[in-house]
């Protein structure tokens, strides 16, 4: 056994800094703050920024005036500081094993990272959506976003929660008005009072969950597992204190069927291994590792309740996944910052926490829920579509441009976009080929 109570104790210190009672940590912003105002007047703006970001994200008391006082002067008060540090962080990019076929060729973006949803005719503009956070400073680099931004619309989703970063404000830069998904509350008021050329739309990335993929077993339909963890193995998805819920229900002599799927990021399928023989609980589990997305959506179907224990972390596609498959969630209390979200309620699951867990699993198990009704009614691709649509159209008549037109249906997949309507790769042709006109880098490509 490879698990150590020191490492497992360090861990969790580390995790009790960065997440556990942020309202009393205001002497360390306090202190970040300072720090922050020195590297300005020493005119290290890379490093001020980055400190009141990483602060402004944890969630820490006082970390959100922090944010909007640095996002502030650097995007609003003095751009043109603001525009260093934005071009600093587009001439930095690495080149990443997941990112090295858009330096090889950017147009391998088109079509997968970022997806059209409206074709611009005449004197109407098309609308643009580009997935994943960290592809952001890409489409920067790669692409005239100024030109392009006056055929089309640009939509961002972000991948996780805390928008004073870099990849997001410097959107604001552009000449245009950038339309920006904002599933936190927290992140849509810091947008707000921002009052710069992000305009908040209050949806995110799990809306867009392919519904037709996941779909409830059929009635009467025995399901053989209890609990389903759909989440990689990384420390932030605290394998290790969901297994501590299990050992506890073992010890009353309840021994639900759990299944795990995950792929390595920070920790591998054998660091979970360990974990498991270390709370003893290693006959509950069944692990797969990088299995198809069908495969995943089978196993949904046969299980009884689906589990996000994180922390911090984006909008979870697998939680609303599993709700699709008629299967009902636990979510932390307290996740990201807080939000007690309306997806959570009592057709579709329950927040639970380190104390309670156990019992709620319990207590799960002993019901019924409905969760695929509420979502097909109130959170899905369709629904999200709609709420784009309804937020452009209003700017671009605000504006006096015309509005025929509505926005294709996208969805998400495990690591690129789709469409909910196969026809649309068809139907869009045209103007991924005319995107391709505004690339800034590799000449090469322009006419090939």
């Amino acid at each position: 056994m490879n698990v150590s109570r020191v490492t497992l104790l360090k861990d969790r210190l580390i995790e009790a800094i960065k997440y556990d009672l942020n309202f009393i940590k205001y002497p360390m912003v306090f202190v970040a703050r300072l720090v922050t105002a020195m590297f300005i007047l020493l005119g290290q703006h890379d490093k001020a920024f980055k400190i009141a970001s990483n602060v402004y994200r944890t969630g820490w008391a006082g970390s959100y005036s922090l944010g909007l006082w640095i996002a502030r002067y650097y995007f609003l008060k003095y751009p043109e500081k603001g525009r260093v540090l934005a071009d600093n962080m587009v001439k930095e990019i690495p080149v990443l094993d997941r990112t090295k076929k858009f330096f090889d060729d950017p147009r391998t973006m088109l079509n997968g990272i970022v997806n059209v949803l409206k074709s611009p005719q005449g004197e109407e503009k098309g609308v643009l959506l580009l997935n994943y956070s960290y592809y952001f400073p890409l489409f920067l680099k790669f692409y005239d976003l100024n030109s392009m931004s006056q055929k089309y619309n640009i939509i961002l989703e972000p991948s996780w929660a805390g928008f004073c970063e870099l990849n997001i404000l410097a959107y604001s830069l552009l000449d245009s008005p950038v339309f920006l998904q904002t599933y936190e509350e927290r992140d849509q008021h810091f947008i707000n009072e921002l009052s710069i050329n992000l305009i908040p739309i209050n949806i995110g990335p799990s809306w867009f969950v392919n519904h037709e993929n996941f779909i409830a077993p059929e009635k009467g339909t025995e399901r053989d597992i209890d609990i389903i963890m759909v989440a990689g193995w990384a420390k932030f998805k605290r394998h290790h204190q969901f297994f501590k819920a299990l050992k506890k229900l073992k010890k009353k002599g309840i021994k639900p069927k759990v299944t795990l799927v995950g792929y390595p990021t920070d920790m591998t399928q054998d660091n979970i291994r360990d974990l498991m023989v270390f709370h003893d609980v290693s006959d509950l589990i069944t692990i797969y590792e990088w299995i198809e997305p069908s495969e995943v959506a089978a196993l949904f179907k046969r299980a009884k309740i689906n589990i996000l224990w994180s922390k911090f972390e984006g909008n979870n596609r697998a939680i609303i996944e599993g709700m699709f498959s008629d299967t009902p969630l636990i979510l932390r209390e307290g996740h990201n910052y807080g939000q007690h979200y309306d997806f959570v309620n009592e057709q579709t699951g329950h927040f639970a926490n380190e104390d309670n867990l156990a019992e709620v699993i319990k207590q799960m198990l002993e019901n019924t829920y409905s969760p695929r009704a509420y979502v097909m009614e109130n959170r899905n691709c369709i629904s999200a579509t709609k709420i784009m649509t309804k937020s452009i159209k209003r700017f671009e008549l605000d504006n006096g441009r015309p509005w025929t037109k509505d926005l294709d249906v996208k969805i998400n997949e495990l690591h690129s976009m789709n469409y909910l309507d196969q026809a649309c790769h068809k139907k869009f042709e045209q103007d991924y080929q005319q995107l391709e006109k505004y690339l800034l880098t590799n000449e090469k490509f322009k006419d090939a």
